[in-house]
């Protein structure tokens, strides 16, 4: 009980989410007065109450204005929000079907002109032209005189402008032929810019999170039943959530005619009214469902076949024939299968039926929306549309009841497995059963072998591609020790040991190499980018390798800075990973001293390039005076396994040939290039640039 008055307590919350109250300013015939209203301070406003109606017109504000001054035009009070049905003009009940223009003058403070305002307008019949001060902001659809001559579209939308000191004029052309309400029907809103588009995100994500939830337990239900099809009761209710679902995405902000602009008007009425219709069809088959020994063949039959005939109504006669008939649907069909359900569920929690007071918790908050839905859309309250928060709470009594079920079915399947259990033990065919067991595990390990098969082949081809990389030290390795086993060499030579423990390094120098490529290949190895000053890296790395081989004979290092067209106000930068940026640097600058020797010297420079938003490159040059690259070599001297046969002072090429392939990568990463090239006097040159900007000092 408990639980139930928690749950309870949450759905009392969910439904008590309500629109701020809106404080309304001074109201006389057709003007509105905001001179002591702060739109930063009090908020937004809505325009209701009195304006200026001219009925069978639709008048441009010049056109009014001309109107006014020879006396042609005659304009009368009308209330907004309000449909034209049931209101006078002229003395005569107007029609919902025709045209009018609308105008409203509202007084606006001094300090008016220095921040934008906006209008939140969410539903007008059927379609609109707006202007304000004159200027044309806003329109939906096409007005006209007659049905043929407008276009209905009646999608939310905002509207900002400047507004001026004084009097501010709203002039609005409406036209309606196709459904049974015409005119300005819900409050159109004034208020600050900001404040209008966050309430209009607000309801326009609020719409979005019902519509995901409705759609994402409708599938579920439907899996569920899809799965286990004896049990119907998923099956209504996944469908009553998919119906809810798109009705809302057809009504309030309309996020699917918004989506989706291409779909005709009469379309999404048809989705909104036939989605009505199916949601209330599928709630009385879920309540039947649910307790079936209560419920009634001839209500049910009576309910689902006036459910059926307005659904064929809508989806086969025009929105201006079958909105008609909405007010007596909701009356004559809707209303009696509300209090047909409510007495089904009654029954239940009077007969004390297995999870009816969540049932009925959950409907009684289903219902009043319904109740507050039919209210709304026939203009008795103003409190919007509510019934998808409604079956939110229904789906959440549901899911509890759901996983109450789970959980008691887990327990009773637990409880049949222990007894299961200790049948066994005294059972003479659990040998039958376990050779039976026996059998099905050979032919899953038959399977399991023939799916080893294919991984073997996959894995010799991989094998294949790094085998001659592997060989060669494997080789050494065993005639090393070979050596000292047959006695050619003493066992503890340290010669031989460490020649070993050299091949053993490149074993694993190839192995953490081909890891890394491929990490790198396949964008799994993270990289930290930051802004940082390349000149710095690379100088302290250079130095750091120029101490360290400062000892070699015949090797010097000069560093050379080459950036005449550096302005002396900036300050060049990089955005890059600088461990990866060192790693590239030292890669390239190991290999000049490993095959070259001699001079060799580090430049870095600074090019200008064109588009993409970088107009600079830095480029880094490191040059050797070793012999050269063979001109047949050097288009693949960043492949994998590249090792090229030149060398120099008499150095073998050695290594696993993956550096290069590795520098090539990460350079891809930082959208740059790497090369070689042949200067003209004939020394190699390896070059790495990346993206670079100056920053201001």
């Amino acid at each position: 009980m408990k639980r139930l008055a928690k749950c309870l307590t949450i759905l009392i919350a969910l439904l008590a989410w309500l629109p701020a109250t809106v404080s309304e300013a001074g109201w006389s015939e057709g003007k509105a007065d905001y001179t002591d209203w702060s739109f930063q301070k009090d908020g937004i406003v809505n325009l209701d109450g009195e304006w200026e109606l001219v009925w069978n017109r639709l008048l441009t504000p010049d056109e009014i204005v001309q109107g006014e001054l020879s006396g042609e035009i005659r304009a009368e009070g009308i209330k907004v929000p309000g449909q034209w049905g049931g209101q006078r003009w002229g003395g005569e009940e107007l029609s919902n079907h025709g045209y009018a223009t609308y105008r409203l003058t509202f007084v606006m403070p001094e300090s008016a002109g220095e921040r934008t305002m906006g209008l939140y307008i969410r539903s007008v019949a059927t379609s609109y032209r707006l202007w304000m001060n004159g200027e044309e902001l806003a329109a939906s659809g096409r007005v006209g005189t007659d049905r043929a001559s407008m276009t209905p579209r009646n999608v939310p939308q905002t509207v900002y402008f400047q507004p001026k000191e004084g009097d501010n004029e709203l002039v609005m052309q409406v036209a309606n032929f196709v459904q049974r309400k015409g005119g300005i029907w819900e409050s159109i809103r004034l208020g600050d810019s900001q404040d209008i588009a966050r309430e209009r995100e607000r309801h326009l994500m609020s719409d979005l999170f019902i519509v995901g939830s409705l759609f994402l337990m409708g599938l579920y239900h439907v899996c569920l039943f899809a799965f286990r099809r004896k049990d119907r009761i998923p099956l209504y209710f996944g469908i009553l959530c998919l119906a809810i679902g798109i009705r809302t995405l057809v009504l309030g902000e309309t996020a699917g005619m918004s989506l989706f602009s291409s779909i005709p008007w009469e379309i999404g009425v048809k989705l909104e009214y036939g989605s009505a219709c199916v949601a209330f069809l599928m709630f009385m088959l879920y309540a039947n469902g649910r307790y079936p020994v209560k419920a009634s063949r001839l209500a049910n039959g009576i309910s689902a076949a006036a459910q059926i005939a307005v659904l064929a109504l809508v989806l086969l006669t025009p929105a201006r024939i079958y909105t008609l008939i909405m007010l007596p649907y909701q009356l004559l069909v809707a209303v009696p299968t509300i209090v047909y359900v409510i007495t089904i569920y009654g029954w239940a929690a009077w007969k004390r039926r297995e999870g009816s007071m969540a049932d009925i918790i959950g409907f009684v908050f289903m219902a009043a929306t319904i109740v507050n839905d039919i209210l709304f859309y026939n203009q008795v309250i103003a409190t919007g549309t509510w019934m998808p928060f409604g079956l939110l709470a229904l789906l959440f009594m549901q899911a509890i009841q759901v996983s109450a079920k789970f959980s008691k079915a887990f327990y009773t399947a637990e409880a049949l497995g222990d007894q299961l259990k200790e049948a066994n033990v005294t059972l003479e065919g659990k040998v039958a059963e376990r050779t039976a067991a026996l059998s099905e595990t050979n032919d899953r390990l038959e399977e399991a072998n023939k799916e080893l098969l294919r991984m073997e082949r996959f894995r010799a081809q991989l094998l294949a591609n790094i085998s001659h990389e592997l060989g060669t030290p494997l080789t050494s390795i065993k005639g090393y020790a070979s050596a000292m086993m047959d006695g050619v060499v003493d066992a503890g030579d340290p010669k031989y040991a460490r020649r070993i423990h050299e091949r053993t390094l490149l074993l694993e120098r190839v192995i953490d190499d081909l890891i890394e490529l491929t990490k790198l290949e396949t964008r799994q190895l993270p990289f930290r980018f930051e802004e940082l000053d390349p000149l710095r890296l690379f100088h302290r790395i250079f130095d750091q390798y120029a101490t360290e081989w400062a000892d070699e004979e015949g090797l010097r290092l000069f560093w050379k800075d080459e950036l005449p067209n550096r302005p002396e106000d900036g300050r060049v930068m990089v955005t890059a990973d600088s461990f990866r940026l060192e790693q590239v640097f030292s890669n390239v600058l190991g290999n000049a001293r490993k095959y070259a020797g001699g001079d060799i010297i580090v430049s870095v420079g600074l090019e200008t390039k064109a588009g993409d938003g970088q107009p600079y490159e830095l480029c880094v040059k490191i040059v050797d005076s070793g012999p050269g690259i063979p001109d047949e070599e050097v288009p693949r001297i960043f492949d994998r396994f590249y090792r090229g046969r030149h060398g120099g002072a008499g150095k073998k090429t050695a290594g696993s040939g993956l550096g290069l392939a590795i520098c090539k990568e990460i350079m891809a990463y930082h959208h740059g290039s790497i090369g070689y090239a042949r200067e003209e006097d004939a020394r190699n040159a390896f070059y790495f640039r990346i993206p670079a900007h100056l920053r201001k000092l």
